[in-house]
């Protein structure tokens, strides 16, 4: 099992056990909560049991059965009392019964008529303690006959007894963080991940790419060195020019990797000045004219855009859009076909670069613009490159305070936006 699987399987396990451990926990919390519940409902229900033996003793009754507390609700409670009540007595009581009882959540106790289960009496009371207000119609005087029951509701039910679970909503919350830090260091890891293997493609891309030139210079040297002044100078001429132009691609290559490096620190001073996007493109499309018709290409351009000034470095920006159309030409694996248009928006400038080429995975369109990227990845050197392309132009592109963005489809082309604000 190679390096990249083990790594996969060690994640996975990983999500697995903390997948477990997370059910594990919300089932706990789950039972710990009926547990709970069960002990409030029984300690309420003793408590007004009580409460009614109570009652019943002060009326001189000890002949009656009392009959089982209703629960009509999760936080209500229905006693049959069926007997003529006192507030005043029943207010008294009450409190005292709950907090003997450790009932201790605010409630609402509301009297009825037996008969017509009418409103007789009712009242609020916080934490034990009745309100200052008077109870709801205190002043109504029933018959002397009169049957009442009462019911005790406890609005805040589900919060008092979540509230009285410290423990563990500590120790779910300490939980949910160790998922939280752990999700963040597969994250950090996933990305260190990619960079160490998009490096290790950087290396080897690099390699390849630095070795065709020097290849290059050290033959053609050596056949100068060997001619030892038996060579035509047509000929000589000829190698020199090898020597040269495989010169100036290595100072070109190493540049590039020196100025992403140096514009991600801010190293680079722009020299900005007005510039005329559709003039640039102009002379960037001219120039690369040659190298597409060399492969039977076709590109395309529609600067339609009335307001074409932006202020930027026209030398950073020519190089963005050359790169852009060098991916277009890489990876058009058939004759290319790239169009290139400008327009105007509300604010600014719109250029696209589109091309009918092989298209990037829709799960791979995040990463484009990361250092050392690259489409192609490892030992493959069939699209040449460092990976620093699309870096390059996302960071000249922050630098000019625009916009890049990119939609693709795989077999259908892919479409390059940027955007910057006009003079």
């Amino acid at each position: 099992m190679n390096r990249r699987k083990t790594y996969r399987v060690v994640v996975a396990i990983a999500l697995i056990a903390l997948t477990g451990l997370l059910v594990v926990q919300v089932y706990w919390f789950a039972n710990a909560y009926k547990i709970e519940e069960k002990q409030f409902d029984e300690r309420a229900n003793l408590a007004l049991r009580d409460l009614t033996d109570q009652l019943l003793r002060l009326e001189n009754d000890t002949a009656s059965r009392i009959a089982a507390i209703d629960q009509t609700a999760t936080n209500s409670f229905h006693v049959d009392f069926n007997s003529r009540l006192r507030y005043p007595v029943l207010d008294s009581l009450i409190r005292d019964t709950f907090q003997k009882h450790n009932v201790l959540s605010p409630f609402e106790m509301i009297v009825y008529e037996d008969v017509t289960n009418s409103v007789m009496f009712g009242n609020f009371y916080a934490q034990g303690v009745r309100s200052d207000g008077e109870p709801t119609c205190l002043t109504r005087v029933p018959p002397e006959e009169t049957a009442m029951d009462f019911v005790v509701t406890f609005p805040g039910k589900k919060a008092d007894i979540v509230s009285g679970m410290g423990i563990w909503i500590f120790s779910a919350f300490t939980f949910l963080l160790i998922l939280v830090f752990f999700g963040i260091m597969i994250a950090d890891l996933s990305a260190q991940k990619r960079l160490s293997e998009a490096k290790a493609d950087f290396i080897n891309n690099m390699t390849h790419e630095l070795q065709t030139p020097i290849t290059n210079i050290s033959l053609a040297s050596e056949v100068l060195r060997k001619a030892s002044g038996n060579m035509t100078g047509e000929k000589a001429s000829h190698y020199i020019d090898i020597i040269y132009a495989e010169n100036q691609r290595l100072r070109m290559q190493v540049e590039r990797v020196l100025q992403t490096t140096m514009l991600e620190k801010g190293e680079i001073q722009l020299k900005k000045s007005e510039v005329n996007v559709n003039s640039v493109l102009e002379e960037v499309v001219r120039n690369f004219q040659i190298r597409i018709q060399s492969r039977k290409g076709l590109i395309q351009s529609r600067l339609d855009a009335l307001r074409p000034l932006v202020f930027g470095d026209a030398f950073h920006l020519a190089n963005i859009f050359y790169s852009l159309l060098d991916n277009a030409d890489k990876y058009s694996p058939e004759s290319p076909d790239i169009t290139i248009t400008t327009s105007n928006t509300d604010d600014g400038i719109l250029i696209r670069v589109a091309d009918k080429g092989i298209g990037i995975k829709r799960d791979v369109q995040q990463f484009i613009f990361d250092k050392f990227y690259r489409g192609a990845g490892g030992n493959v050197h069939d699209v040449k490159g460092f990976g620093l392309g699309l870096t390059y132009v996302r960071e000249i592109v922050r630098a000019h305070d625009g916009k890049v963005t990119v939609s693709s489809e795989v077999n259908k082309g892919s479409l390059f936006e940027l955007h910057f604000q006009t003079c």
